[in-house]
């Protein structure tokens, strides 16, 4: 009977990973016994990463959309404040405790604790001195006692996405580095000129799918018109999100036809917040049911379970296999070792160290090809690069081209209003265009680095039968006879499954997750969202940041430096309208030369490529170095032993035995586990 796991909801994916943690713990010790110790210190690094492993989860939305209702229906119970006016004016994060308190962290590097109970008068606008006092916080923590908390999920409420510039961009800089969003829309006003400009201008193309859309405030409606909302809201957010996808991705491109294929339908959902909390106030069942909240209950839990913790769960079993292959490995050739005779294993013992010299000197040769694709990766982009700024300018030039003016607007009183909103005008189109520009570039780094990564398949391989070839020349011909062949059984039985290797680059069974060292959406096999990339680089320590932050980086430049300071005091009021876009014109491209030498787009991006394949090193160099120094420290241990004494106790053989058998099972339950997460990811 095939083995079965359940993680689609918190409970179950909270069981399976504490049975691979503690599998791994056991390979841990086995680990220890045999005197394996960069294996050992390699799973101690992943269980210690494990172990502080949570889901984040960010509610967004522009202000009085109910986001503070919707988390406080989620808990079960007012936590947060809300209020009929705009109320949140800070991240405010809920996490899981026993004991009640919040945790203010300040701007300027300070942190207070405080009662609950005071919470309002820190992270909302309800009155002028906790405006004034949230001003100063960077983010509030509030810890509670909840059910939904403790499922290892924290959720963090965000000011309203329209009433305030700065705290839009802080809500955006988070959304890259979260496990989900829930985007909250009003069943009142659907999908309103900002939202639609949020999601095409702001939104970046890879976060859709890690975003559920929640039409709040049912109940005023009939069955009938509540569907229609959704759906319109429903084929509205496909439009746009699939419309940005091709501008990206390019309409013919095999990356835009997964992504339409992996994302399809935008996860739209329509509840009553405030009726699901008073339901769970009361404890009235149908009154939750009515206000269809389960329904998006469920929805979170499979996006945060099904999608997004599958990659937690692909980590672990990933390195139970690979951990517990180098343990059979390892016993398989001390137990040989230590039944040749001196002579003979002298001779194999020098093979092996030049054989593990080779395998190093492969692996640099692996690294100048790396090298080499990340240098043609930014030769590639060079004429994209070098257009940057040509393609901005050439935006603002046609917005103040297409802008419409009278000479109403040549009054005193009106010009200034008038050159403010044609700097915003410009402002937005510049940022609209950088957006496509960086998504463009970044989409290009990740298809080139997840190129890479199946290209490397064939060192992979190379790799662990070299080896292997190691472990073979050690094989004692009449080994059966003096051990019953437990130990032939024993190892047949749990790497007949994957070969030579346990896929520590995540190559092999990584299924829809993507590669251990990310890959980029809809390419074949690599079917990894942007946020799976980034989560696997920050689970596993790689080097370099996440290609994400590129257009925000871009970004900021833009928004930043471009103002409206330049100059129409200058301008006579009664100059015509094309001396006027003339003269305005000029004070744009000064501003676009001084920005231009302030903002090295090619620099950044240059550091963003060769980081992105330094990350495929320098997690190459740190895997295969585990394996090489313990092969290499057990031959000279054997040597060492060899000195000592010809042969081996049977005390010792079966002390090897047993750990191979123990080892054995937990990589044959982890194997399963891997098999079914890829079955699973495939279908």
């Amino acid at each position: 009977m095939e083995k079965q796991i359940d993680y689609g909801s918190y409970a179950g994916y909270k069981e399976t990973v504490e049975n691979l943690t503690g599998d791994l713990d056991k390979l841990l010790k086995l680990s220890e016994e045999i005197a394996l110790v960069n294996t050992a210190d390699s799973i101690r690094e992943t269980l210690e990463k494990a172990k502080d492993e949570h889901f984040e989860v960010a509610i967004v939305g522009e202000f009085k959309r109910g986001k503070s209702t919707l988390i406080n229906a989620l808990l079960g119970q007012e936590v947060l404040p809300a209020d009929v006016l705009p109320a949140t004016a800070t991240l405010n994060r809920v996490t899981y405790s026993t004991e009640p308190y919040v945790q203010v962290e300040y701007k300027n590097g300070d942190s207070e604790k405080v009662e609950i109970d005071r919470l309002e008068e820190y992270v909302t606008k309800l009155t002028s001195e906790s405006e004034l006092k949230a001003e100063t916080v960077k983010e509030a923590t509030v810890y509670y006692d909840t059910e939904f908390c403790k499922n290892n999920v924290d959720i963090i409420d965000t000011p309203g996405l329209n009433d305030d510039d700065q705290m839009t961009n802080v809500t955006m800089s988070i959304i890259p580095k979260i496990d989900a969003a829930v985007f909250v829309i009003s069943a009142n006003s659907p999908f309103s000129q900002f939202e639609k400009e949020f999601l095409e201008k702001k939104m970046l193309t890879s976060d859709v799918g890690r975003i559920i859309f929640v039409v709040n405030c049912f109940g005023t409606f009939t069955q009938e018109d509540e569907n229609k909302i959704v759906e319109t809201v429903r084929t509205r957010i496909g439009r746009y999100v699939m419309e940005k996808a091709k501008k990206v991705m390019g309409e013919d491109s095999r990356e835009f036809a997964v992504y339409k294929r992996k994302i399809g339908t935008p996860r739209v959902i329509g509840v009553y917040a405030k009726r699901a909390l008073t339901a769970k106030t009361l404890g009235n069942r149908q009154l939750l049911e009515e206000s269809n909240f389960p329904e998006f209950e469920k929805a979170l839990e499979t996006l945060l379970t099904q999608e997004r913790g599958a990659i937690t769960l692909q980590i672990l079993a990933n390195k139970i296999t690979n951990s517990g292959t180098e343990i059979l490995r390892s016993i398989v050739m001390q137990e040989n070792a230590l039944m040749m005779a001196n002579d003979e294993f002298m001779e194999k013992y020098d093979a092996a160290i030049k054989e593990i010299d080779e395998i190093r000197n492969m692996k640099r040769q692996e690294f100048v090809k790396i090298n080499n694709a990340a240098n043609q990766v930014f030769d590639d982009l060079k004429p994209v690069l070098d257009s940057y700024w040509t393609e901005i300018e050439k935006v603002a030039m046609e917005v103040i081209d297409n802008f419409q003016m009278s000479s109403e607007d040549f009054k005193k009183d009106r010009l200034k209003l008038v050159s403010n909103k044609l700097t915003e005008k410009i402002k937005e189109s510049m940022e609209v265009r950088a957006q496509i520009i960086c998504e463009r570039i970044q989409n290009s780094i990740n298809k080139a680095v997840s190129g890479e990564t199946q290209r490397l398949q064939e060192f992979e391989d190379e790799f662990f039968e070299s080896v292997a070839a190691i472990q073979r020349m050690f094989y004692v011909s009449d080994r059966v006879s003096q051990n019953g062949g437990i130990m032939d059984k024993v190892i047949g039985a749990a790497t007949g499954m994957w070969g030579a290797g346990g896929a520590f680059l995540g190559f092999r069974e990584s299924g829809a997750k993507g590669a251990l060292l990310g890959g980029a959406t809809g390419l074949a096999g690599f079917y990894a969202t942007y946020y799976a990339a980034t989560f696997f680089a920050g689970f596993l320590g790689i080097v370099g940041a996440p290609v994400v932050t590129l257009c925000l980086m871009a970004f900021a430049g833009i928004a930043g430096t471009f103002t409206s300071n330049f100059a129409v005091d200058k301008i006579l009021v009664n100059e015509r309208i094309d001396k006027y876009k003339t003269n305005f014109k000029t004070h744009v491209k000064k501003q676009f030369h001084e920005m231009k030498i302030n903002n090295d787009f090619t620099e950044t991006v240059r550091r963003q490529v060769f980081s992105s394949f330094d990350g495929i090193k320098s997690k190459i160099e740190e895997e295969t170095e585990i394996i090489l120094k313990d092969t290499q420290e057990t031959l000279d241990n054997l040597n060492d032993l060899k000195a000592e004494k010809s042969s081996v106790s049977q005390k010792e053989m079966e002390r090897l035995h047993t750990i191979a058998e123990t080892a054995s099972n937990i990589v044959q339950e982890a194997y399963a586990v891997r098999k079914i997460l890829n079955d699973e990811a495939v279908g």
